[in-house]
């Protein structure tokens, strides 16, 4: 009788023993060994960075799209380890920021121990899944020893003149009780959620929908308010975030967007001439185009909205004549206009634009068919009417949050230094007098355990109202000063988290930074061995925020002397979204899949094959729970193969060393290209032609076999390959499968046979005998597997494709 496989068992065992073996411990240290020698020095080409975009733990765990996505990481991960890689795969927690503030507040409890909380189950769920991290070298952003770091961090972006404060027109989400960033504001479609009031009411009147902007993460409608707060000047870096783009390998998707936020045009801004004598500067791409404009179009906070469909304007009774034949404009109000495009107005010239055009007969606005004009750019620079100008949609980027639970913004505001206009160093930054950072020997500056946590939405954060925290001596002059109350977008903490996780065990990292030595806290070695990261592996709704961020701030890090590159993540895998049932997983919908509770009944390598096995790992795979039995059944039938008596003078046969080598190949290309489904797939056909063959099959033929499943199921392969195969431990340091040509090269076919689209068996035939109908119909109702399915049946219909499968429909 063949033993029953207990997943619980064995997938305990085996993680116990990964953990005492530190099996997934890499050697960090090598690069700053007391004995290093660059000659001796292991080649880059030896390590590999493979990394998965670290969990936000807002909730009580981890749910099966995270379980989705670090699989399909953690694969990677184990294939390059099996190719003689030292994989580095750490893995910690994004617990800062609103998200988990939210879920504290939504439970009344504090942050703190809500963190503690939630953290630790994550961790119990990843190791659970089997995932292969250096546990030696986790990261929590909610640490002050890892937020001292992100303070450094923006001390250096002050220091550099890349972080300056102003008033500043900002959205506010009126739920959240904070300031959001441009790439946070977006239409209720792209955010896919239903737009809400500030009171959290769904607004019915579904027509103003394509006008409203909302907050990403509730759908509340966000407003407009002029606050003062902290921004990073990444325009600065616009250029180079955009070329850039053609040097990295990133998903397609990824990239377009963000060449499409970062929104380069080249024109002219041009002066029209209002009837009051003002100008009113416009901004072009088509200055060629100006012998047919017909109005102006204004940007207007109140209209505006991006992605909207329908054009909305308003008129403003005003008029303005353009500077080349003195014709007289009307000035509009548009909904199509961002506020931030250019100088805020454009020329509207129907005939040469859809938009316009669309604009212009809603409003019964004239259309003037001219000609372009190419000579218009050097007549109107020559006649002083405008001048050339580059264009670009993004803006820098605001930090500022007015929340409890962030890093606090190591900044000090001294009002005696302000009246006297004393600066930081030769700070330039207008109305920057009066500011200087925290010297950087006093960093962290800790984040208070307060109850009056909840923000109020007032302008300011719950830290305003504890003098305790704020009330500070100005590092300048002595004197009373005031400390900042904001904290930072949760987005500035995870800008770097890739930098941490080598070395969170050096002595930069413990001692924290000093103001005589301006270190930084990594060590150069470190970082010239193993980064930037070999793969990150990521959702693509990060496009426009943590990706971008990423960018620019290990592009500044480069450019004050910290870094060797600049480009964090040269290739990027772009992740898929999981649905389930057909649907996007929600609390609401009542669809959110637990791993955890298909972990305890079938096991995490089931489900890490379910997982893969649904659809591409770019797609929208849908998780149904048949699938998963039927995944469960096949670790069974893995199981039971291996049970056979196993011979080592058993030879397999031609037909087995084909398909076995067919597969090494196929599934060796398609986890290279991520497509895990069809690697499974391959596995499978294997699987079902070593049953068909069960005599024939050689051990070496089990181990190759092994091999291929233990990315995959790295728990069952583990346990075949010591206990079963006899093999030394451990599976995960074994050489990865090579297939030999000469295999290759198929003379024969398996095709499938189905009663009623069910497989019940298969027959090896000759490539021209398998693609004949009439042949592989009278061969496959002769087996006697067949056969006995068939008896007494009537066959209505035979689906036949040619190679590949004989499916008999019976009564």
């Amino acid at each position: 009788m063949v033993p029953k496989y207990d997943h619980k068992e064995v997938e305990a065992k085996w993680q116990k023993k990964w953990e005492e073996e530190h099996l997934y411990t890499s050697d960090i240290e090598s690069a700053i060994n007391p004995f290093y020698d660059d000659k001796a020095k292991i080649s880059s080409k030896e390590r590999f960075y493979n990394l998965w975009m670290f969990p936000y733990p807002s909730a009580e765990g981890l749910h099966a799209g995270h379980a989705f996505a670090s699989t399909g990481s953690d694969i990677y991960g184990r294939f390059m380890r099996m190719h003689g890689k030292d994989v580095f795969q750490p893995i910690g927690y994004d617990s800062f920021g609103i998200h988990s503030e939210n879920y504290a507040i939504k439970i009344d409890e504090n942050p703190h121990e809500v963190v503690k909380r939630t953290t630790k189950h994550y961790e119990e769920q990843m190791r659970a899944l089997g995932h292969g991290y250096d546990w030696t070298r986790t990261v929590t952003t909610s640490s002050p020893d890892y937020y001292r770091w992100t303070q450094w961090l923006f001390v250096k972006m002050f220091e550099a003149g890349l972080a300056y404060k102003k008033i500043a027109t900002v959205n506010f989400c009126p739920s959240c009780k904070t300031v959001l960033a441009d790439e946070q504001v977006m239409s209720p479609q792209t955010a896919g959620k239903e737009p809400r009031d500030a009171n959290g009411k769904v607004i019915e009147d579904k027509s103003t929908w394509e006008r409203l902007k909302v907050c990403e993460r509730c759908g509340t409608v966000v407003e407009k308010k002029d606050l003062s707060q902290w921004f990073f000047k990444i325009t600065k870096y616009a250029d180079k975030l955009l070329s850039d783009l053609d040097e990295i390998d990133w998903s397609e998707r990824v990239v377009t967007a963000q060449r499409n936020w970062i929104g380069k045009s080249e024109g002219m801004i041009i002066n029209f001439k209002k009837e009051n004598g003002e100008d009113l500067p416009v901004f072009t791409t088509r200055p060629d185009t100006l012998n047919a404009v017909t109005f102006i179009a204004l940007a207007d906070e109140g209209l505006y909205n991006e992605g909207n469909e329908e054009k909305v304007g308003e008129f403003t009774g005003e008029y303005a004549s353009d500077p080349l034949s003195g014709r007289k404009l009307p000035i509009w109000k548009t909904n199509y206009v961002a506020p931030g495009y250019g100088t805020g107005n454009i020329m509207g010239v129907p005939a040469y634009d859809e938009r316009d055009m669309e604009f212009a007969e809603k409003y019964h606005l004239d259309i003037v068919e001219k000609d372009p004009d190419e000579n218009l750019w050097e007549k109107i620079e020559k006649e002083g009417w405008g001048k050339r100008h580059t264009n670009y949609h993004l803006r820098d980027w605001l930090v500022s949050r007015q929340r409890y639970w962030g890093a606090p913004i190591p900044m000090i505001y001294c009002e005696h230094c302000a009246s006297k206009g004393t600066t930081f160093k030769d700070h330039v930054f207008k109305g920057m007098a009066g500011w200087f950072p925290v010297p950087e020997k006093d960093l962290p500056v800790l984040l208070p355990d307060i109850k009056d946590y909840k923000p109020e939405g007032t302008g300011k954060g719950p830290l305003a109202n504890h003098p305790d925290f704020y009330k500070v001596k100005c590092p300048k002059c002595g004197g009373e000063a005031t400390r900042e109350t904001d904290v930072m977008d949760t987005f500035v903490d995870s800008s770097w988290y890739f930098l941490a996780y080598p070395n969170v065990n050096t002595k930069e990292w413990k001692v924290g930074p000093s103001a005589s030595s301006g270190q930084a806290f990594f060590d150069k070695k470190i970082m010239e061995a193993w980064l930037p990261v070999d793969l990150y592996f990521g959702g693509a709704e990060h496009s426009v925020l943590h990706l971008m961020y990423s960018r620019f701030v290990t592009m500044v890090l480069h450019d004050l002397g910290y870094l060797d590159f600049d480009e964090p993540f040269p290739r990027f895998f772009a992740h898929g979204l999981m649905i389930k049932d057909g649907a996007k997983m929600s609390k609401s919908r009542g669809n959110v899949v637990n791993p955890d509770e298909y972990i305890d009944k079938f096991g995490a390598d089931a489900l890490r094959l379910y997982l893969m096995f649904m659809g591409p790992m770019d797609g929208y795979p849908d998780f149904r729970d048949s699938g998963i039995e039927g995944m469960e059944r096949f670790i069974k039938k893995v199981w039971r193969l291996f049970q056979l008596p196993i011979s080592n003078s058993r030879f397999s046969n031609k037909e087995i060393l084909s398909k076995l080598h067919q597969t090494i190949q196929g599934v060796t290309g398609d986890i290279e290209q991520f497509k895990y489904n069809t690697a499974i797939a391959k596995i499978m056909e294997l699987v079902n032609v070593l049953e068909n063959n069960k005599s024939q099959i050689s051990i070496s033929t089990l181990r190759s076999l092994t091999l291929l499943l233990a990315p995959f199921a790295p728990h069952l392969s583990e346990e075949i390959w010591v206990e079963i195969l006899g093999q030394p431990f451990s599976v995960h340091q074994q050489k990865w499968p090579e297939y030999d040509t000469k295999y290759l090269i198929a003379d024969q076919k398996v095709v499938a046979v189905q009663i009623n689209g069910k497989l019940r068996g298969t027959i090896t035939l000759d490539l021209e005998v398998a693609g004949s109908e009439k042949e592989v119909t009278k061969i496959a109702k002769s087996d006697p597997k067949i056969a006995k399915w068939l008896e007494g049946k009537k066959v209505i219909k035979v689906v036949f494709v040619p190679g590949k499968l004989v499916n008999f429909v019976v009564n």
